[in-house]
């Protein structure tokens, strides 16, 4: 694919730099955020640089896809928050609120301005800046075969949900590539729900799992220390849902960080880390059946993201037929990118949960700060040979990966296409 962009320098691989084993984000700021446990909540980050894997002699860029989750954003919704206002002001009519707990309902208001001003479910200052870098790092990568693709008048395609915070994500990385690649042509954005809205595939397994881990001991203990920092004891004691009510505690103090720039309330003071760890598995379990590797045998969490891989195979192979899109970066939901992680077999979402047990941090590496965190992301890099054949590589979270060991390497790291559509077919 990419015929006319074969003869580029290979320049563009000028920073390249050794892949790391990590695949949670580039950058110390990143592992920062995961000591503070906030499951698939965790901020993306911002690093300076990000590797790329040098391709071998006689292969060129061609072709560069991606899928990722839109940045930090507000809650999606008020729910929680008047959910968990309303069990505070039942705790202040039964005289039931502690010192700290009296605070709380001042720091949700407080929270809730600047999500208004925002708009729920719409991106955060950190959300755009999270987009931003990926897009410069992407420039700094991919500056010269972009420069390149647009003198030669290939297209580069941005494809949206049709939820804001993804068309946000999208304005916020192409402004960064056009500040770094000056007269960048970006086609007018596709809107794509059929392969970017992936929906809960959890299965009657997956669901009893759910329920399971929710009432594990440890979960129901993180609940009730948690929330009896905000109430007494015997008002937490007649919660008729104690991991609920902390669950959606939990979500504020998860979602606080990727509005930092916007408000300084962190909720912080109400979550524990031994509570937030606990209840960040609950939130990793969810998820693990929902929309990750699910329940060993079946494949309905992870199903739907088939058509995206379809997506990923089509706009491959018609680059590498000659046709003029020299990228295609995809804006989705977490709920995207975690089934596709799975599908495709990504490491740490490559192993199930064994039917009639229940998925831990113990015996399975999944992770949701890995699989599904704000600003997360799939990439796939073509590379052509003057002869016509072509090499793929892959990145998550910008790290160079290996396939799982059913898919056969070329040469570490680079795939041939059929050789993809084999292995992940």
């Amino acid at each position: 694919m990419f015929s006319s962009i074969i003869t580029f320098l290979l320049t563009v691989l000028s920073t390249v730099v050794p892949p790391t084993s990590a695949t949670g984000g580039p950058g110390a700021d990143s592992a920062a955020y995961n000591q503070h446990y906030y499951a698939n909540q965790t901020p993306y980050g911002d690093a300076a640089t990000a590797p790329v894997m040098e391709a071998p002699d006689g292969y060129r860029l061609t072709f560069v896809e991606t899928v990722g989750r839109h940045g930090a954003r507000t809650l999606t919704s008020s729910a929680r928050e008047r959910r968990s206002l309303a069990v505070w002001s039942a705790a202040k009519k039964q005289g039931a609120l502690t010192d700290l707990g009296a605070q709380y309902a001042d720091d949700v208001t407080r929270f809730q301005k600047p999500e208004q001003q925002i708009g729920y479910g719409n991106l955060s200052s950190i959300g755009a800046q999270e987009w931003q870098g990926i897009g410069r790092r992407t420039a700094d990568a991919y500056g010269d075969f972009l420069r390149q693709a647009t003198r030669a008048g290939d297209q580069v395609v941005f494809k949206t949900s049709p939820v804001l915070r993804t068309i946000e994500s999208a304005d916020a990385m192409r402004s960064s590539l056009q500040k770094a690649v000056p007269g960048l042509e970006v086609a007018d954005y596709v809107t794509d729900p059929a392969t970017l809205l992936i929906g809960n595939g959890a299965s009657i397994n997956g669901n009893r799992a759910v329920e399971q881990v929710l009432a594990r001991p440890e979960v129901v203990a993180a609940a009730e220390h948690l929330l009896g920092r905000l109430y007494d004891a015997s008002f937490v004691d007649a919660l008729a849902d104690p991991v609920e009510a902390a669950l959606d505690v939990y979500l504020l103090y998860c979602t606080a960080p990727g509005m930092a720039a916007d408000t300084d309330v962190t909720f912080e003071p109400y979550v524990p880390l031994r509570d937030a760890k606990v209840l960040a598995y609950a939130v990793d379990a969810k998820n693990f059946y929902q929309y990750g590797p699910g329940v060993a045998g079946e494949d309905s969490s992870y199903r739907a993201a088939r058509l995206l891989l379809d997506d990923f195979f089509a706009a491959l192979d018609d680059r590498l037929a000659g046709g003029d899109t020299a990228a295609v970066f995809r804006l989705a939901h977490g709920e995207t990118t975690m089934p596709f992680a799975a599908l495709i077999d990504l490491p740490g979402s490559q192993e199930q949960a064994p039917a009639g047990s229940v998925y831990t941090y113990d015996d399975n590496d999944w992770r949701g700060f890995v699989a599904g965190r704000l600003g997360g992301n799939i990439e796939w890099a073509a590379y052509a040979s003057r002869s016509g054949k072509a090499l793929v590589t892959v990145r998550y979270n910008e790290q160079p990966v290996k396939l799982a060991s059913g898919c056969r390497a070329t040469t570490p790291y680079f795939y041939r296409p059929a050789e993809l559509r084999r292995c992940l077919d």
